[in-house]
């Protein structure tokens, strides 16, 4: 059964599925699905968590035994597995979860973006029949400042749509930064207070030292020792490993875009088709002519390691990581990282 994330909690509280399936690119939604999904398992008395994270390596022999085995903790445990990047390999294994499925154990599924054509493949298809399958969507930008205000209620927070505004604009379609801005807001505000778009407007910019945007831009224009101020005093706030790296991921992908399709059609133009704002543009243009292709497509083998070890996998130090990659975008090749070994 195929259902929006926003239908859920309703469906949960119908009663629990042997499987759940939360499939999407949006990390913030497709994270709080599964939330509910744990929250609700262990509230129906299932107290054994098994979480599986499946990589190229991963060997799934080591879940088809566990699904096999008798648990010694409870009588029903929870399969919680994670897969960022789908393959053969994974679709394969896949197919024989849905053979060893059974009343004692519950399949929590996080998957990347699933296609049409995947969703009619046979394995895909007889774990859907066997539960319950959350497509998740990105917000179009016209329905976002709706979510920020639902989202800042939820809070027990109230935002006209101006504000919402602000903040979207601000977040540029982040949900896991538009979020942690609720809830700075919250801290320095408190639960009840009514925001106004002059209000959203004045803690934007009291706050404006401390912006990942801050740091874009400092990467973008090549100032090494500003970038890594910055970089430290986000880090200093405990802003999240996962929006830091989404910040450096965006810029690098549209930088390499931005580089082919300037190969083609000229800068000013690329610039056009990506959409880019014509203050910003000259931002790019000197980052452009900073980073080489064959740079940009090093730094992101390198952003794709720093990612595995913020997913708790083997990989680079997450300090040293970001710092390695602030030096890159400022044209500092480290004396030598993970992929020179």
């Amino acid at each position: 059964m195929k259902i929006r994330p926003d239908q859920l909690n309703q469906s949960l509280e119908k009663g629990l599925q042997p499987i759940y399936i939360i499939s999407g690119d949006e990390v913030l939604l497709c994270q709080e699905a599964c939330d509910s999904v744990r929250l609700y398992a262990t509230q129906h008395g299932i107290e054994e968590r098994l979480r599986f994270v499946a990589d190229a390596q991963f060997d799934w022999q080591d879940v088809i035994n566990e699904m096999q085995a008798l648990s010694l903790f409870s009588t029903r445990r929870l399969f919680d597995i994670q897969i960022d990047k789908m393959s053969e390999k994974h679709s394969k294994a896949l197919a024989q979860v849905a053979q060893h499925m059974n009343l004692d154990n519950m399949v929590l599924l996080s998957l990347p973006k699933v296609d049409a054509k995947t969703q009619k493949t046979k394995w895909f298809s007889s774990l859907e029949q066997a539960g319950t399958f959350v497509q998740v969507w990105p917000i179009d930008a016209s329905r976002l400042p709706t979510w920020v205000q639902q989202r800042a209620k939820s809070l027990n927070l109230q935002l006209d749509k101006e504000a919402a505004a602000i903040l979207c604009e601000r977040g540029e379609g982040n949900l896991l930064a538009l979020s942690q801005e609720l809830e700075k807001l919250l801290l320095s505000h408190g639960p009840g207070a009514q925001l106004s778009q002059q209000t959203i407007a004045e803690s934007v910019a009291d706050s404006s030292r401390y912006s990942i945007y801050d740091l874009s831009d400092r990467l973008l224009t090549g100032k090494l020792k500003e970038a890594l101020h910055c970089l430290n005093q986000l880090r200093a706030e405990g802003v999240e490993d996962s929006i830091m790296l989404w910040l450096f991921n965006r810029e690098l992908t549209t930088l390499a875009q931005l580089g082919h399709l300037a190969q083609q059609k000229g800068l000013r133009a690329a610039c056009q088709q990506l959409r880019i704002w014509d203050k910003r543009v000259p931002i790019y243009e000197s980052a452009n002519q900073r980073l080489a292709l064959n740079s940009l497509a090093y730094m992101q083998r390198y952003i794709a390691l720093l990612d595995q070890s913020i997913k708790g996998l083997d990989g680079p130090d997450i300090e040293l990581g970001f710092r390695n990659l602030t030096l890159m975008f400022c044209g500092i090749k480290p004396v030598a990282t993970e992929l020179d070994v």
